[in-house]
């Protein structure tokens, strides 16, 4: 997306009677019987809800800390960095699957992720980059039965969600999620936007009935297009950001920098996050 950065009530016993016909997840035990298998559609969508999200309706809070390389002639050179945090509930569809409200703050740092900086030194042309300011609006975000996740796409945006095999690993359960977006460029290039986000949460908080939210953590790749802003012209290459990520219970707990530059630029967003999400969540069906 040009200049973007993709960008994220109850419990799926909702679903009906869907928990008590199929197997547990691999290496749940007796007591968990009743959840489905993650290698049912039910038990896929239950470890992408409870991993990108909750199986209640309570509001989830995620940061994300990335670091922005430019990739041009095979060699890998640092630019930036970025800080975002993003607030979501989820709640099931009437015709299946969850449905969900979901923004994020983001903003752009030093290469070290320390500072929030309006402008950064282009290291390919000396330059200075005026790094954008965009406004969080919360949308709509609509996952399917399937686990096929669709978003609120703008004029010409054309969006590709991929939800992997949950895979138990060394008592953990990982799950990966790609995204591909294209934005139509007038007279230019289309701009890209490419992402793999790898959740893991331990595999006895997945097979707990009692846990809606595990805790988790991420880790993200991503590979973008030159952006307007970063005057690049038509050089070759694009950029590959890295990051780490993870969710918390409270505010006072996203990174520093974050918190910050949230305070100056979107006070009303850092007061409430519910109210900040209400318009989507109340308006969705």
């Amino acid at each position: 997306m040009s200049d973007m950065v993709m960008p994220r009530r109850s419990a799926l016993g909702l679903l009906g009677g869907l928990a008590t016909a199929v197997a547990a997840p691999r290496g749940a035990t007796a007591a968990t019987g009743s959840i489905p298998g993650y290698d049912t559609p039910e038990g896929k969508l239950r470890a992408l809800i409870m991993m990108r999200g909750a199986l209640d309706d309570r509001l989830v809070i995620y940061w994300l800390r990335s670091q922005y390389f430019g990739l041009a002639d095979g060699a890998i050179t640092p630019m930036l960095g970025m800080v975002s945090a993003s607030f979501s509930r989820y709640r099931p569809h009437k015709d299946g699957g969850y449905i969900a409200a979901r923004g994020e703050a983001a903003y752009f740092t030093d290469f070290q992720n320390i500072d929030v900086q309006s402008s950064v030194r282009n290291p390919y042309t000396g330059q200075m980059m005026q790094t954008p300011e965009r406004s969080p609006h919360p949308s709509p975000v609509r996952i399917q039965a399937d686990s096929t996740i669709s978003v609120a796409e703008g004029a010409g945006l054309q969006f590709r969600n991929v939800v992997e095999n949950v895979e138990i690993v060394g008592g953990d359960v990982l799950l990966n999620e790609r995204s591909m977006s294209t934005l139509p460029i007038p007279g230019g290039k289309p701009s890209l936007y490419n992402e793999i986000v790898t959740y893991r949460a331990k595999a006895a908080d997945m097979a707990n009935p009692a846990v809606k939210r595990p805790v988790c953590t991420t880790s993200v790749t991503t590979t973008i297009s030159w952006r307007s802003w970063m005057g690049m012209g038509d050089r070759p290459g694009h950029i590959l950001a890295v990051g780490v990520g993870g969710f918390v219970s409270s505010i006072d707990q996203l990174p520093p920098s974050w918190i910050e530059a949230t305070s100056r630029l979107h006070p009303d967003l850092l007061k409430d996050p519910v109210a900040y999400l209400a318009p989507v969540w109340n308006g969705m069906g």
